[in-house]
């Protein structure tokens, strides 16, 4: 059994530029949240709410002509007592959705 210390939540923006075999990618974490502190008790259930419009967010680009890419992802540490490091990463998608200002598509004001 592990016996978890610390967990630990973040961001992480991974751009992809350039063709094979001169690709070059860049990594950058957005930010850090530490979501628990203390051993968890079993069946415990831990609520997060990740609050995203205070970040410089773009929207996800997949492969825009075969050159580019912007990709995020969600990166989950759990630290045990004697201070292993466990890692979990997921891809997630980001979008803008259109925002109704209440005009009409071709008025600017």
């Amino acid at each position: 059994r592990i016996k978890i210390k610390t967990m630990e939540l973040s961001i992480i923006r991974r751009e992809t530029t350039g063709a094979s075999p001169n690709v070059y990618n860049e990594s950058e974490t957005i930010t850090k949240f530490e979501i628990m502190d203390g051993a968890p008790v079993r069946g415990e259930t831990i609520p997060i709410r990740l609050f995203l419009g205070g970040f410089e967010l773009t929207p996800t680009f997949r492969d825009v002509n075969k050159k580019f890419s912007t990709r995020y992802y969600l990166n989950l540490v759990l630290i045990d007592e004697e201070n292993r490091r466990y890692f979990k990463q997921q891809e997630i998608t980001l979008f803008r959705r259109k925002v109704d200002d209440g005009y009409p598509p071709d008025n600017e004001e």
